[in-house]
């Protein structure tokens, strides 16, 4: 992981992660159908775009898991950021910029209206889940959790971030 830092990312996430009986738990989100969200629908991470009053990206993310989960991550560990992630989508280029963020305690969540669902999801099920799925006409690499197809930019933020907790076993 790198260090926190700045960043010229349009949007950040967080890939937030709880320890429950000896397993490593990350929290995902399902996104709300709005035919203006190009992410309409999607498993994803919370988080979204950078407003102007934004001092820094970390406080994008702080803010938008806030509006979007009422989890306040402020007091949480931030152990530092995955690669930023371009969307591959024409008609919404975005460059997002993961945080890995440890909580200590069980957050109380509640949803606002861009979610539907969120449920945690031990860490180590990620690469027995990992496979192929049609999405958009197209055969896409994919977590399949829970029923859920996790693809796109979420999907590439979880493959590095598998690819940094192999690395950190090897070591």
């Amino acid at each position: 992981m790198k260090p926190i830092e700045g960043s010229d990312a349009g949007a950040a996430v967080v890939v937030l992660l709880r320890e429950e009986a000896g397993s490593l738990q990350l929290f995902l989100v399902k996104r709300a159908t709005n035919p203006r969200d190009p992410w309409s629908g999607n498993m994803a991470l919370p988080g979204g775009r950078r407003h102007p009053e934004d001092r820094d990206i970390k406080a994008t993310v702080i803010r938008e898991t806030r509006e979007e989960t009422d989890i306040d991550i402020s007091g949480c560990r931030f152990l530092g950021t995955l690669d930023a992630v371009s969307s591959t989508r024409a008609i919404t280029r975005l460059v997002v910029l993961p945080f890995v963020v440890v909580c200590e305690e069980m957050p109380r969540v509640m949803l606002n209206r861009e979610l539907v669902d969120c449920f945690w999801f031990p860490v180590d099920q990620l690469k027995p889940s990992e496979g192929k799925t049609l999405m958009e006409g197209n055969e896409v690499p994919a977590f399949l959790i829970h029923g859920e197809v996790v693809w796109g930019l979420t999907y590439r933020m979880l493959k590095n971030f598998l690819e940094l907790l192999d690395k950190a076993a090897a070591i």
